[in-house]
């Protein structure tokens, strides 16, 4: 007598309009987090914007605290992720060349990015939330652990150095800035956001090496 096949024990994988839904949620919450704060930006609220059953929340992230830190996340991971350093870290181009395509990245990407990312980064560093010190934790920290890798190649430093710390800072330093820029009001920085991507990123890249160069 032959038996049945057993059913396959393979994870099925995430249905692509899971996916949908998953991103709905975390820039619904990201938008109204940014308008309201985390308080006042209720889980039905949420899924009022992002169209979608309360339920989506937990089925999605856990909680509504695992959304928090799941948007978190995604403002952070958009201005560049850990494995997108790493593997710019990783690269046998010069030292030089990397930290170009890296300041590239990061001025392309802000200013690319959904205006909720800036409004509730900028959010966050008036008055943090209780999960940004774990964002610092998991994505900051290693993050700007490899910038000073490479920013040693460049120079010659050490990694410990203090003045590799003021080179991270004058380099990373008006990219975020950017980032907190309101486009919403007019403000007397409002006209960069006029200038071509490309030229603005020139610039910043020439101004870092012009820096750093002079501390070399």
């Amino acid at each position: 007598m032959s038996r049945e096949p057993a059913p396959s024990s393979k994870p099925r994988g995430r249905r692509p309009d899971g996916d949908i839904t998953r991103q709905r949620i975390l820039d619904a919450a990201g938008q109204l987090i940014a308008e309201r704060g985390y308080a006042e930006a209720t889980s039905k609220a949420i899924c009022a914007l992002a169209q979608c059953n309360l339920a989506a929340v937990n089925y999605h992230f856990g909680s509504r605290e695992g959304l928090y830190r799941a948007v978190l996340k995604e403002m952070h991971q958009h201005l560049i992720s850990l494995e997108q350093l790493q593997k710019l870290a990783c690269s046998d181009r010069p030292a030089r060349e990397r930290l170009v395509d890296l300041i590239r990245a990061l001025t392309l990407n802000v200013i690319n990015g959904k205006r909720w990312q800036a409004r509730l980064w900028s959010r966050e560093l008036l008055t943090p939330s209780p999960y940004v010190s774990e964002l610092i934790a998991e994505e900051a920290m290693p993050k700007s652990r490899l910038v000073l890798s490479l920013l040693g190649e460049l120079t010659g430093k050490p990694v410990e150095d203090p003045a590799l710390l003021r080179c991270l800072f004058s380099v990373i330093a008006p990219v975020m800035m950017l980032q907190v820029i309101s486009r919403d009001i007019t403000t007397p920085l409002s006209g960069l956001f006029e200038q071509s991507e490309e030229a603005l990123a020139e610039h910043l890249v020439r101004f870092a090496l012009a820096g750093l160069d002079a501390v070399i």
